[in-house]
């Protein structure tokens, strides 16, 4: 099953969001597993059923930092390059990345002259990834259109104080995307931190995917709900 990004509707640009659905992996990776860095020797496999895309999809080694990439050319092999974010401007190039709770976004233009595919786990939104990734595509923020993709929400993303304290001290705009819950526990909502974010680098188009991989078990995969698990990717290109 693939989820198509509502915002991208410009016949330019091709986007596509994959769940667990219709794979062959097995248990815990059930079923279409595309996290080629894990142990399941089925996630190659199921690449080969992603016929809607350009070529194969080619993922990055994913480092929860801020660095970002321009793909010139479709990568060689799984893990040539160590970034969080990856860009293009040639047409038939897949900008794609995995996730399993982290938040994908998917970046491109009015004009479709560019898109990324952008990973956001806390640590790199806290590392400014997505600031990174705006900066390296030299286009006038106020055009780029994005999409937030599935993730973990806020209500089973329990987080202690001083990972809540570690935000606000950095940007005290992040205060409002913690909430505290009747047991005095914090939860941080990623999707609120990454539009504070956007909106702060002047972008203002924005689309959000309604899911949480936590509470969705048969449409997703989950880390923090599974540990062992399976992972979904979030593709972009330009046609």
């Amino acid at each position: 099953m693939i989820i198509k990004p509502d915002i991208f509707c410009n016949q330019s640009v091709g986007s596509m969001q994959s769940t667990r659905l219709g794979g062959v992996s097995k248990k815990p990776y059930d079923s279409m597993n595309l996290g080629v860095f894990s142990n399941d020797e089925n996630a190659k496999k199921n690449l080969s059923l992603i016929t809607e895309v350009p070529h194969e999809p080619t993922f990055m080694e994913q480092t929860h930092g801020n660095k970002v990439v321009e793909y010139h050319h479709k990568p060689k092999f799984h893990g040539e390059f160590k970034a969080d974010a990856c860009f293009t401007k040639e047409k038939n190039i897949v900008c794609a990345i995995l996730t399993a709770d982290c938040l994908p976004v998917l970046i491109t233009n009015q004009d479709s002259t560019v898109v990324a595919a952008v990973h956001c786990g806390w640590r790199g939104l806290y590392a400014d990834i997505l600031k990174q990734t705006v900066l390296k595509l030299g286009i006038e923020p106020k055009t780029l259109q994005c999409w937030l993709g599935p993730c973990i929400s806020y209500k089973p993303y329990r987080v202690d104080e001083a990972f809540r304290h570690k935000f606000v001290v950095k940007n005290k705009d992040f205060a409002h995307c913690f909430y505290l819950d009747k047991k005095k526990k914090w939860h941080a909502d990623l999707k609120k931190i990454a539009v504070t974010q956007l909106e702060f680098l002047e972008v203002t188009q924005i689309s959000q995917s309604p899911y949480c991989t936590y509470d969705n078990k048969n449409l997703f995969y989950s880390y923090r709900r599974d540990g062992q698990t399976g992972r979904m990717a979030s593709m972009i290109w330009l046609k």
